[in-house]
């Protein structure tokens, strides 16, 4: 069985109604989470994602929580795969 790990981020948005920003800072700024991306195509998925998270845990401990990335594995049918003439080989 096929699965497709996703992926997410967060971004920062500037909140502040005046859109006020000085020298890159906001000043008033929140993080939200983005869209959900495609990001893997695998057979063995918790070992893909034990993999990716572990990858994500080392770049927000070097730069942050701006880093931090949400990961989540979901199954497509084999019919899909066999439609589908972008799907990269199987890991």
């Amino acid at each position: 069985m096929t699965h497709i790990i996703w992926t997410r981020q967060r971004h920062l948005v500037n909140t502040d109604p005046q859109r006020r920003c000085y020298n890159g800072a906001h000043f008033s700024s929140e993080l939200v989470w983005g869209p959900w991306e495609e990001l893997d195509y695998t057979t063995k998925p918790e070992e893909r994602l034990k993999f990716w998270t572990e990858l994500n845990d080392v770049a927000v401990s070097a730069r942050g929580e701006g880093a931090q990335r949400e990961y989540e594995a979901r199954i497509i049918e084999e019919q899909e795969v066999k439609n589908d003439a972008n799907v990269p080989p199987l890991s």
